[in-house]
């Protein structure tokens, strides 16, 4: 019997379920989302090749439950995929999940069985009196406006975790505690896959985060962050890291003008992130490299409520820091790990910075300064335009070892232009978005980017690292244009 079948009658029952609720639940209710978008870009880098097209999906089914004051559930089923593309592997590239030229021997296609669960978790008010929250299960975590952990809404299937949570809210202030189940290999399979080894919690990875939150401060609100990141190694890292990651981020209006203000540093192994990437000379396993890294960002802006369209104006930049040769020198390593962050927020639509250990960018750390615009042209429609310029931490130039390993493409030939006087120009940024709220449940957003290209860039992000080629960037531009229908019900 086929999977589709199974699914059918899940959702079925899921649909049916409300008359049975209602004896069990004081109060259930459905929702979901319809999100098609079509996408074009061109983003190999290459003028000689064309445009890539193509639809882009995202469909959702919620199911919330209230079954007393103290007591909740929320459920979320969700398909994701791309119009046409066969999605399970099948022997035509254009036959499989979402194939629409019929099955084999021309039989119609009824193969789709991509829905999978997105969300599902439990919440208890006040558990055992003690002011605390639960929420426990798979869920989106969202913390400070997506810096470090958030739920990368723009992309198709969305971050989740296998998460806890515990939340206490009094006054004016907030405090929680996460524990975040990122890797569980207790049994590992060996290569002939007919035994396993058991690793206990050698492999594991947890991540542990502290959170507390107090309002009024400054006009807004401040609050710090303390992350412990527990990679046990085992057979997937044979040293295991344990780094920490501590920050404060204070955001509110003074004086007419919004702000944030953050700052976050990073300490403790980084093996796991290093010891395959540089040759650490000082060390004879790399078992004390030692993570030392920062993380700053500050953003101003202002709003012109008296002024025709309301227009919006704020200035942003971001620092995240870079390894360099004394560092690898030194034993240290010093590129800021972004975790879960929403890359698509801070660093430009086009994603091109979405790596979170800095692989894109060389591990040379990243700035990006921004003129961030809005306004509205009338009634139910936003016109924003967004300018960044990016450039590394690390000057290139000086640090000859990690040019040597950076500057390189698939096939380990170096990159053209390796005696050249790089500067940190990694190259700029505009991104033009249009959104028109349709009505109160449907909006649509036009949008359009285009990416001046650099030197450095190109060296450092070959052709095979953007597009699955094995020759190195030829340094032309990049466009990327978008149309999408978010409908919400």
């Amino acid at each position: 019997m086929k999977k589709n079948y199974f699914i059918a009658i899940a959702v079925a029952a899921l649909m049916l379920a409300g008359p049975v609720a209602q004896a069990l639940a004081s109060d259930i209710s459905f929702s979901g989302q319809i999100r098609p978008r079509l996408e074009t870009r061109n983003h190999d880098f290459d003028d000689d090749t064309g445009m890539n097209t193509f639809w882009q999906t995202r469909v959702r089914l919620n199911a919330t439950v209230k079954a007393n004051d103290q007591v909740g559930a929320f459920i979320q089923l969700q398909s994701v995929g791309i119009w046409g593309l066969d999605n399970k592997g099948g022997t035509d590239s254009n036959r499989g999940t979402r194939a629409a030229q019929g099955g084999a021997g021309d039989e119609a296609s009824d193969s789709l069985d991509d829905v999978g669960l997105h969300q599902a978790y439990l919440t208890i008010k006040n558990l055992y009196g003690t002011g605390f929250d639960l929420k426990m299960g798979r869920q989106e975590v969202v913390i400070d406006g997506h810096r470090l952990y958030g739920h990368t809404g723009w992309t198709n299937g969305a971050q989740t975790n296998d998460a806890l949570r515990l939340t206490h809210a009094a006054g004016n202030h907030n405090i929680s505690y996460t524990f975040i189940k990122g890797l569980e290999e207790a049994i590992l399979a060996t290569q002939d896959g007919n035994t396993g080894v058991d690793q206990g919690d050698n492999s594991d990875v947890n991540h542990h985060i502290l959170h507390a939150s107090t309002e009024g401060v400054l006009g807004g609100s401040l609050s710090g962050i303390f992350v412990l990141y527990d990679d046990g190694g085992g057979a997937q890292n044979t040293i295991g890291d344990e780094w920490y990651t501590i920050g404060a981020r204070q955001k509110g209006k003074l004086g007419g003008l919004d702000y944030r203000v953050e700052f976050y540093h990073q300490f403790g192994d980084a093996c796991g992130d290093a010891c395959g990437t540089y040759a650490y000379t000082t060390e004879t396993d790399g078992d004390s490299v030692d993570r030392d890294a920062q993380m700053f960002g500050i953003r101003v802006g202002k709003t012109f409520k008296n002024v025709s369209m309301s227009p919006t104006i704020t200035l942003w930049y971001d620092f995240l820091s870079g390894t360099d040769d004394s560092d690898v020198t030194n034993g240290d390593y010093s590129t800021f790990d972004t975790i879960q962050d929403t890359g698509h927020k801070f660093y430009g639509f086009m994603d091109l910075y979405l790596a979170r250990n800095g692989a894109k960018e060389g591990r040379l750390g990243l700035q990006d300064f921004a003129i961030k615009t809005k306004m509205s042209p009338r009634e139910g429609w936003l016109l924003k335009a967004d300018w960044h310029q990016f450039w590394t931490d690390v000057d290139l130039s000086e640090n000859a070892t990690i040019a040597a390993l950076d500057l390189k493409n698939g096939t380990g030939t170096v990159a053209p232009g390796t005696a050249t006087d790089w500067s940190k120009d990694l190259g700029n940024e505009l991104d033009i978005t249009l959104v028109h709220k349709y009505n109160s449940n449907a909006k649509i957003v036009f949008g359009y980017s285009h990416y001046w290209n650099s030197a450095l860039f190109s060296a450092t992000n070959p052709l095979q690292l953007q597009a699955g080629a094995d020759t190195n960037v030829e340094g032309d531009d990049s466009d990327w244009a978008y149309v999408m229908v978010d409908t919400k019900f």
